[in-house]
């Protein structure tokens, strides 16, 4: 994901995409783990541990996994 001229230093959604279409389309072995690195260009490198299951046709079990950082606490009122 990218903003504001920078990159989201980790996007776990974007990730469990990403290995469901690599595992579909022969990229990635049926639950091979691989490691995303992303955030590089905003200085806060991250990596996400990924993989999923093929049966047959359908991709399913989509593990996305990592550690995070508490950078921003808030409060939403409505």
């Amino acid at each position: 994901m990218f903003f504001y001229g920078g990159e989201d230093p980790a996007t776990g959604s974007a990730a469990g995409c990403a290995i469901s279409w690599m595992v579909r389309h022969g990229v990635v072995k049926s639950d091979e783990q691989i490691v995303v690195h992303q955030g590089v260009e905003t200085g806060r490198p991250s990596e996400i541990h990924v993989r999923a299951t093929r049966n047959g046709e359908p991709i399913t079990n989509v593990r996305v996994g990592g550690y995070a950082v508490e950078v921003l606490r808030g409060t939403v009122s409505l």
